[in-house]
């Protein structure tokens, strides 16, 4: 298993336009069959970030399996040009 942390700041003016798309697009994240749970949260000190995580049963169910998917481009629908560049992207496993 692995963890995907990945952080999206909106673009200016379109936080809680990121905010909503991310809450609609999730469910197509948790559908994917390689994916074992996902979630959103928002900065505190920073409510235009967003930090999803998201479990999935690889690092390659999640690069290659979701990546190449529907679900990816109809997660993707939901936030696109709502956010400022790339997300900041990392992966991490239990050692």
């Amino acid at each position: 298993m692995v963890t995907e942390v990945a952080i999206f700041t909106a673009l200016p003016g379109k936080e809680d336009e990121l905010g909503q798309g991310i809450i609609h697009g999730i469910e197509a994240i948790r559908q994917h069959p390689e994916c074992i749970s996902a979630n959103v949260t928002r900065c505190v000190e920073k409510p235009g970030r967003y930090m999803l995580t998201a479990i999935w049963s690889s690092l390659e169910g999640h690069m290659d399996s979701f990546r190449n998917s529907s679900n990816c481009a109809e997660w993707r629908s939901h936030i696109n040009g709502l956010f400022d560049g790339q997300p900041e992207l990392y992966h991490y496993q239990a050692f």
